[in-house]
């Protein structure tokens, strides 16, 4: 029985690199790691649950659930 699905990352890509150059010139960039791990979630229309809110909400077309409150 498999308990996770791995998600490819190269259909992400296109949505990282556009935030990236997007927050970039805001001048207020995000770790790449995280900035993946947002265009991920966006990218297959996922709901990412974090307690970095904070950060991850710079990216647009997020959605994020914080299940630490």
């Amino acid at each position: 029985m498999q308990k996770f699905t791995i998600l490819p990352i190269f259909t992400s890509l296109d949505i990282y690199a556009r935030e990236k150059a997007r927050l970039r010139k805001k001048g207020n960039p995000l770790d790449d790691f995280d900035l993946l791990i947002g265009a991920t979630a966006v990218s297959n229309h996922l709901t990412l649950a974090t307690k970095n809110v904070s950060d991850f909400e710079r990216i647009a077309g997020i959605k994020i659930s914080d299940w630490t409150l």
